[in-house]
């Protein structure tokens, strides 16, 4: 009985410590997953700007398909 619960209580701790590495993980890919969020949006705002300012100049869009499309 007392090897059974020795046991039990090693393979609770081993748990318990995957566990904690688990949400280690989890949490700094949810920072990664903000950061990167952010440039997307940083470089989606800027190719906006581009494609606007390329409008007003010359009525073309960047993002325009080529013409061997």
């Amino acid at each position: 009985m007392e090897k059974s619960i020795i046991e039990l209580e090693e393979k609770f701790a081993h748990l318990d410590h995957t566990i904690e590495e688990l949400s280690t993980i989890i949490f700094r890919q949810s920072n990664k997953i903000d950061e990167l969020e952010k440039i997307v949006n940083g470089l989606v705002s800027q190719l906006g700007q581009v494609n606007e300012k390329q409008s007003q100049d010359d009525g073309t869009l960047i993002d325009d398909r080529p013409p061997h499309y």
